[in-house]
């Protein structure tokens, strides 16, 4: 493995350590750059990432479990607004030092 690899590696192990938002986001604008991709294109990813994490067993069953919602009937207005709930959430979480 080249030294440049192992640089990319140790940068991704520190960010998965830390959890730090900022430093996610910025991680993916690099790439996002990088591709060159469009307003459009970021936003299908968006929505592609938050519909394969809405996908999971451990997703599925809160939302199920705790808001009577079936992921797997939901279309994408209602995935937006599923979406919209858990910004807001973690938003009010980081206001109160979350």
């Amino acid at each position: 493995m080249n030294k440049s690899n192992q640089e990319f590696l140790n940068l991704l192990k520190k960010v998965r350590e830390k959890k730090d938002i900022d430093q996610i986001g910025e991680l993916f604008m690099s790439i996002i750059s990088m591709y060159g991709l469009t307003t459009d294109e970021v936003c299908s990813l968006s929505y592609y990432m938050v519909d394969r994490t809405l996908q999971s067993n451990s997703n599925k069953a809160l939302l199920r479990n705790e808001f009577s919602l079936d992921v797997d009937k939901l279309g994408i207005d209602g995935k937006l607004s599923v979406m919209k709930a858990m910004v807001a959430t973690y938003v009010d979480k980081v206001s109160k030092g979350g």
